[in-house]
């Protein structure tokens, strides 16, 4: 019964349904990592391979950079820079595989606590702020550009133009 209703609840994670499989993703890499200035959207993308390649039974990813690459349409230089990000920013950590001699990717958990993430990464919440200040602007802009197109057209249905 239990597996039942799991798998239920796996099912509704996504609005319609879907069986060839899919990938979920962390909020806060969206809600809290994108205002670093180092997170692109490619470490948004490698970030979710590794997620999708991450193999249980191993507790690693190790998809070559090769793989990533071809996988999501980036060079090897943006995989290896979105790679070095996510390093820095502590979603992974990147290890040489002892036997292989490959390189193998230890998923970590993200912090999920803005506060958190700000006091470890300051340059983010300058980010933050900076964003949020042009977007109030933005806010103002177009509040001021509705007021004016009322008036005229106040004024137009008036004869006043």
């Amino acid at each position: 019964m239990t597996e039942q209703k799991q798998t239920v609840k796996a099912q509704t994670a996504l609005p319609y349904k879907y069986e060839a499989g899919w990938t979920g993703i962390p909020n806060a890499l969206f809600e809290i990592y994108a205002f670093h200035p180092k997170y692109t959207s490619a470490c948004t993308n490698v970030y979710l391979f590794l997620l999708h390649r991450h193999n249980s039974k191993y507790g690693y990813a190790f998809p070559t950079q090769d793989q990533i690459a071809d996988s999501l349409c980036m060079s090897r230089s943006t995989v290896n820079t979105a790679i070095s990000t996510l390093e820095f920013l502590g979603l992974v950590d990147v290890e040489r595989h002892l036997d292989h001699d490959n390189v193998v990717y230890f998923l970590k958990r993200p912090i999920d606590n803005r506060l958190s993430f700000e006091i470890r990464f300051p340059e983010a919440k300058a980010r933050r702020l900076k964003h949020e200040a042009a977007r109030e602007q933005d806010k103002q802009k177009r509040h001021d550009r509705h007021s004016q197109f009322r008036e005229k057209q106040a004024a137009a249905k008036a004869g006043l133009l």
